[in-house]
């Protein structure tokens, strides 16, 4: 499971809502989970809306 499931499922969101507390569209969510590549707006949202998150460890599990 992906650091990105994993908050889908801690917070109870559906991708959409994910995509969207992100500051992402759903496809950018997808193509992250799909690649394993992050921006650096995707990176950014996602700090700014799950600030207890250890970036080292979503982009660990992307890799």
């Amino acid at each position: 499971m992906t650091a990105l499931n994993e908050l889908k499922y801690k917070n109870n969101l559906t991708e959409q809502e994910l995509a969207k507390r992100i500051g992402i569209s759903r496809s950018q969510l997808y193509r992250i989970k799909k690649t394993g590549k992050i921006g650096p707006k995707a990176l950014a949202g996602l700090k700014n809306a799950f600030p207890e998150v250890d970036m080292n460890e979503v982009i660990k599990y992307l890799k």
